[in-house]
């Protein structure tokens, strides 16, 4: 009678596990600052998982330092790791800009859609979410950084670039979060990444789009 009530009890676990939802996955494909250079890895990802992520809601970290747009094909073993995340925030195109002109402009817009014509391939209910770069410093700019051409050129290229994101988002029917006037001037620890402080800049801006847009998922 004993062994009967504990395979009673353990059917009954067995089908409440099966009867859980999966959670909510929010994949965050990006560059160093999503990565978390600068910040020993507490980027804006991790402080959403940190101040809102639970068992039924992860943001995933899929950033990686000097990502460009130009290395979209990086995207497709991330939509194999994660077919059905319910959520794709794509954060990339200052790595394009350095000492940028018009061409490498339209050269991220026409990665950034192919990035999410694939993403539609692999996962069509998906959630696609463009975020426009942030600003630089260049008042700040490391010499390493300056070194590399992350000049007023990108800086320009970086409002240009923001323009047509939001034209792309338009035409392509997906969400938009601009981030260049987000993370304030003393907040860069290079004049290109967010310090902590811009990190929370960056994540409070995203958390309050998801919240304003799919509060039936994302609760203040």
């Amino acid at each position: 009678m004993l062994l009967k009530i504990a395979w009673i009890l353990s059917l009954i676990g067995c089908l409440n596990l099966l009867q859980q939802p999966a959670p909510i996955q929010v994949v965050c494909f990006g560059d160093s600052i999503t990565h978390g250079a600068e910040v020993d890895g507490h980027s804006w990802v991790w402080m959403l998982q940190q101040q809102h992520g639970n068992e039924n809601l992860q943001f995933i970290n899929a950033g990686r330092n000097g990502r460009k747009t130009a290395d979209k094909q990086e995207l497709l073993p991330i939509l194999q790791q994660y077919p059905h995340a319910s959520f794709y925030l794509i954060f990339l195109g200052v790595n394009d800009l350095k000492n940028a002109s018009a061409h490498q402009v339209d050269s991220c817009v026409i990665n950034m859609q192919w990035m999410i014509e694939h993403i539609r391939q692999v996962n069509t209910q998906a959630k696609i979410i463009i975020l426009s770069p942030c600003n630089i410093n260049l008042n700040t700019m490391s010499e390493i950084n300056r070194k590399k051409q992350y000049n007023q050129h990108t800086q320009q290229a970086l409002f240009a670039l923001e323009q047509q994101y939001h034209q792309l988002a338009r035409r392509e029917k997906t969400g938009f979060v601009s981030l260049l006037h987000v993370v304030s001037p003393e907040n860069y620890a290079d004049g290109l990444h967010p310090n902590l402080s811009g990190q929370q800049q960056i994540a409070d801006a995203i958390w309050k789009y998801l919240t304003r847009h799919f509060p039936q998922i994302f609760h203040t």
